[in-house]
């Protein structure tokens, strides 16, 4: 309903609240009244008169009732009351009047019921009524105010008034044409939401829109049914598998025939194509594509898509009018060729494609550079060319793998060879380098492509700065599957100094960034590359270890994530099955830690370790239900998948668990358990096939007996050695622990020992006599005035200077205790015994002559 902005464009109406809807009412409740039929009719006449411009949403719930009473006279067969209910239906058309902004949010189950109500009357006796019911229903559904339909309110009244089993209902029982597309438009409408659509198709009304696909596509039946079927595939997907039966693309075969055939008209192809996005749709469910082959729908799509490419005649002619390079046609060109692909999965279909006779070979013919003048590829423009030529690629890409020996017998591989050579455009290469990728592991592919597909990619590879990082990357695995298994790439990889090229883009700090999509850094496509390229060949093996390739491998094992390391360590462990490059791999030293591979592979293994414990406590934590002992099924996949653990076992294994780094106590305990992993992993797996066996009640004959507890027995035996192994790591540590404290001691014992006998050195060279100890502390007076008599040390220069004057006839003060203890300490000091030692002693000097300094001036006053 629109508010009081649309009542100044429109009829005035009476007020709400009229006492004429009351008296209508009366006028079918009395039971004097009930039968005077012209009386009712006269009402309901004025009533539409004055309510033209549209009724009040205050007055629904009265105005439900009289539609109500009205409707069950046409049903009880009175004609004369289907002109007024008609009447009455087209005043409910026009929108309903608000009298306050929020009055029809307020009277929401009121206009529920009033809408369930005129969805009831599709379902009338009278096909007037239903004509007029159904043109009301869809103004009503139609978006209001120029809102999208999701957000309409109206929607919203329409989904809870269940009106959607009515539409399914009379659209099933509709019987002429008029009525019929009154009720698509309706259900076109009701297409726009997704609830709605639901409901559609919860009460089954897929099935009768597709079978108005037969009527003909020039009626607008089967533009509305097109359009609605579109709406309601996309909003609600899991109804194609609904439409994804035999009896569905039957009548999409008959329709898209038709429409080839006679469909001229630019209205008609447009058309068309829509029915093109039914097809994909239907497409979406893998168990429609059987239908798609035995109904002959999916050979007409091909011989539409390649009619101007066949050199043959198709089993179907195809009219000169679809082969067009307009929009429209080249479109439903490029949509036939993307939908055949995809159904290229089904054997049925990939039987069809591999027969065709124009499919395949149609798109290897857009990228042949020996026939550019051909009459189909002629008739595209250079831009139309160029796409077809896009697609033509990404289509090969998925149908190559499943009819590759085709492939061969037209000389696909050389064709894409040349024409990626031909090209500089970077889409149109990409697209080659796909395409190579797909078709490089093929059987006999490699061969095929040989040595000049290698040098090839080389080439890209190598020039950096010509190529971007995903065209180099794709050249990289190109390479990888080249040579994978095939010595004699290998040799050419050999020959071209390709091992060289490849280390180079070894760098984990290099161009390391998700370019276009990629899902890998490009060291890992390299190392992958690498190791597909080097092991096995002797001479890549050696060339690899003299370009530094084995060096940047174990760098990659600390300077990258743990999805690289599953790569590097397997391919270390093949690289080392040469036993020529061990002694590279031990002379590595890490940049960061100093440290050897050795320790590199036990830090690893522990930070894997500590990762399971993590992954685990999260589990509980999340309280994810764990099972309680895996079944030796779950074991094996455990040891042999992607299990760390297993790989640094086997590249440790190669080492031959050694190393003459020196390793701490706990360091070569991990060690001695990493040699015996696969044993102790051996011992938990058949213990638990054994308990297995007898879970199941199943007793082994007495020699397999025998052998399991033979088995055990070894197991028990292996545990006890390595027990005793680590109980020997302990003591020697224990051992090494004691025999360093001892050390330690003995170094403290030495220091204080020679703390000692300097102190007693100096102490013994200390003068003896009073005289002479006079001078020497008159001496030391002077050079530390500070400990001998810290109260003059701030004493003006005039002082000292008469104090210097009158040595002689003053007397010496004595020290007191205080500064006796002081110099005690300063002498006492190990710096301070240093200094004593490295100056002349107070007898030498009074031996080669008289003191410096003051000490003149107190032997003066001695004397």
């Amino acid at each position: 309903g629109s508010g009081g902005e649309g009542r100044t464009s429109r009829m005035v109406t009476a007020g709400s609240g009229n006492p004429i809807f009351a008296t209508c009412v009366g006028l079918f409740t009395n039971k004097h009244a009930r039968d005077m039929h012209d009386r009712q009719i006269h009402t309901l006449t004025r009533i539409c008169q004055a309510y033209e411009g549209g009724f009040y949403v205050a007055d629904l719930p009265i105005l439900r009732d009289i539609i109500e009473h009205v409707a069950a006279r046409v049903e009880d067969g009175l004609e004369n009351f289907v002109e007024p209910l008609c009447m009455m239906l087209g005043a409910c058309s026009v929108p309903f009047i608000k009298e306050t902004a929020s009055e029809e949010y307020r009277n929401f189950e009121s206009l529920c019921a009033m809408v369930q109500i005129l969805g009831k009357q599709l379902l009338s006796r009278d096909r007037r009524v239903q004509l007029s019911a159904g043109s009301m229903l869809v103004m009503y559904a139609a978006a209001s105010e120029g809102q999208p339909a999701t957000i309409s309110y109206h929607h919203q009244v329409i989904e809870h008034s269940s009106m959607a089993e009515y539409l399914t209902q009379a659209l099933k029982g509709a019987e002429d044409i008029e009525l019929f597309d009154q009720l698509l438009q309706l259900v076109l409408e009701l297409s726009r939401t997704r609830e709605l659509a639901s409901q559609l198709c919860a009460n089954d009304c897929l099935t009768t829109i597709v079978g108005a696909l037969k009527i003909g596509f020039k009626t607008e039946s089967v533009s509305l049914a097109v359009e609605s079927l579109w709406n309601i595939v996309e909003l609600v997907p899991e109804s194609a598998s609904e439409m994804s039966t035999q009896e569905t693309v039957e009548t999409y075969k008959h329709l898209y025939e038709e429409m080839i055939e006679h469909g001229h008209r630019v209205q008609d192809k447009e058309l068309r194509n829509q029915l093109l996005v039914l097809f994909a749709h239907s497409a979406s469910d893998d168990a429609c594509y059987p239908f798609f082959a035995r109904c002959g729908l999916l050979e007409t799509m091909m011989n539409v898509a390649f009619a101007l490419e066949s050199d043959v005649q198709l089993s179907h002619p195809v009219k000169h009018f679809v082969l067009t390079n307009a929009h429209e046609d080249f479109e439903m060109k490029r949509t036939l060729m993307h939908l055949v692909c995809r159904m290229s999965g089904d054997p049925e279909c990939t039987a069809l494609i591999r027969q065709h006779p124009s499919f395949v070979p149609g798109m290897v013919l857009y990228i042949d550079e020996r026939i550019t003048e051909h009459p189909a590829r002629r008739k595209f423009t250079k831009q139309q060319e160029r796409l077809l030529q896009v697609q033509c690629l990404a289509c090969l890409f998925t149908l190559v793998p499943e009819c590759y020996e085709l492939f061969r017998e037209i000389d696909g591989n050389q064709i894409v060879l040349d024409f990626m050579t031909e090209q500089s455009e970077e889409t149109l290469r990409s697209g080659c380098l796909k395409l190579l990728l797909s078709i490089a592991s093929l059987p006999g592919y490699q061969e095929d492509l040989g040595g000049r597909c290698v040098a090839m990619m080389l080439s890209l590879i190598r020039e950096k700065g010509l190529h971007p990082l995903h065209i180099r990357q794709d050249a990289v695995c190109v390479l990888s599957r080249l040579c994978w298994g095939c010595p004699s790439n290998q040799a050419v990889v050999g020959q071209l100094q390709g091992v060289a090229v490849l280390v180079h883009n070894l760098d984990a700090d290099g161009e390391d960034v998700t370019v276009q999509s990629k899902t890998e850094p490009m060291v890992l496509s390299t190392v992958d590359a690498l190791w597909a390229c080097v092991a096995g060949d002797t001479d890549n093996e050696r060339a690899l270890d003299q370009a530094g390739g084995l060096d940047m491998m174990l760098t990659l094992l600390e300077r990258t994530d743990k999805v690289m390391h599953y790569m590097v360590v397997s391919c270390l462990c093949e690289l080392l099955e040469n036993r020529q490059l061990v002694p590279s791999v031990v002379r590595w030293v890490s940049d960061s830690t100093k440290r050897g591979v050795v320790p590199t592979l036990l830090k690893m293994w522990e930070d894997e370790t500590v990762r399971k414990e993590e992954e685990a406590r999260l589990k509980v934590e999340m309280h994810v239900k764990v099972v309680e002992g895996k079944t030796s099924t779950a074991l094996v996949e455990e040891l042999t998948g992607h299990n760390m653990h297993t790989k640094l076992h086997a590249l440790l294994g190669q080492l031959s668990f050694e190393t003459d780094e020196k390793l701490t106590a706990p360091e070569e305990k991990r060690l001695l358990e990493i040699e015996r992993y696969l044993a102790l992993e051996d011992a938990v797996l058949w213990k638990t096939f054994s308990d297995e066996l007898l879970e199941d009640g199943i007793r082994p004959v007495t020699p397999d007996h025998r052998r399991l507890q033979d088995r055990f027995s070894r197991d028990a035996r292996i545990s006890e050695e390595l027990s005793v192994l680590l109980h020997g790591v302990e003591e020697r540590e224990k051992e090494d622990n004691e025999a360093d404290l001892k050390k330690f001691y003995e170094r403290v014992h030495l220091e204080q020992s020679a703390k000692n006998s300097t102190a007693r050195r100096i102490n013994q060279g200390a003068p003896t006599s009073t005289r002479t100890k006079i001078i020497v502390d008159s001496h030391k007076a002077q050079v530390f005035p500070a400990l001998i008599n810290p109260q003059n040390v701030n004493a003006a220069p005039k002082q000292g200077e008469q104090r210097q004057a009158s040595a002689g006839s003053k007397q010496l003060r004595p020290m007191s205790a205080t500064e006796t203890n002081s110099v005690d300490q300063f002498l006492g000091d190990a710096t301070t015994a240093r200094m004593v030692s490295s100056r002349p002693s107070s007898r030498g000097g009074l031996a080669a002559g008289p003191p410096a300094g003051s000490g003149l001036a107190a032997a003066a006053a001695l004397r």
